[in-house]
């Protein structure tokens, strides 16, 4: 055990919560039902994403969720261990010196800022989808709560050099489609759902995988790296 670093005591700390929370509600009817009818609520609003008017069920069925997780003893118990740990953590980091380094510039140089929109933006829910559209490359930060999420890529003009590409999500699907002359290297992050990289398929439980395409990536003209992230849901990278 004294082998394990933070992130793994954290990780197995999380894991017995969530096994201990999932017995509780299953040996507890009275909390299992309203996770059962949560369940089946997000379910009926997925499959009818084009209609604003089921966004309410969604909020019903994601309280519906929540609440009896929230209502369990495991997880009073987590809140309480995890809040005394930070604590701990935050003590200590008060008792070590910080050694700052601070960068001057020359007099009389004025540093101007820029600021701009991106052409994709963040979603808390819903389907996005940006297919067969022609916009200015900038590279790509945004979040998504409940949706799917729709990229083609195939009609950017990329820059020379490596364009970066981050989506993290709570509930949904992404679907990436990259140009075929581009290298591609993609770092995946899910809690549950499946991959598909170039036809390459693979199934992930709590998992973080990196793929990335052959040959000499570092002298290649366009680079893209795609960074992505969901707790359940699927991944699917294409060519165009």
């Amino acid at each position: 055990m004294k082998n394990f670093s933070r992130n793994s005591k954290i990780g197995w700390a999380m894991l017995f919560a969530g096994i201990g929370m999932a017995l509780e509600l299953l040996l507890n009817w009275r909390l299992y039902v309203p996770l059962l009818i949560g369940c089946f609520i997000i379910y009926y609003w997925k499959s009818h994403q084009g209609r604003d008017s089921k966004k309410l069920y969604l909020i019903i069925g994601v309280s519906l969720v929540l609440i009896p997780i929230i209502s369990t003893a495991v997880f009073k118990i987590f809140i309480m261990a995890a809040a005394v740990y930070a604590l701990i953590q935050y003590s200590k980091t008060k008792k070590q010196a910080k050694k700052i380094v601070i960068e001057t510039i020359p007099p009389n140089q004025e540093t101007k800022v820029n600021r701009k929109m991106p052409y994709i933006k963040n979603m808390f829910s819903g389907t996005q989808k940006v297919v067969n559209e022609i916009f200015e490359w900038d590279d790509i930060n945004i979040q998504c709560g409940f949706g799917n999420t729709i990229i083609d890529m195939g009609m950017t003009m990329l820059p020379p050099g490596e364009s970066v590409v981050l989506i993290r999500g709570f509930i949904g699907n992404i679907q990436l489609i990259v140009p075929i002359d581009a290298s591609v290297t993609i770092n995946h992050s899910a809690i549950s759902g499946k991959l598909n990289i170039f036809n390459q398929k693979e199934e992930l439980l709590n998992s973080n995988v990196i793929y990335y395409t052959d040959g000499d990536d570092e002298t290649a003209s366009r680079r893209i790296k795609i960074v992505t992230s969901v707790v359940f849901g699927d991944v699917e990278v294409r060519r165009t």
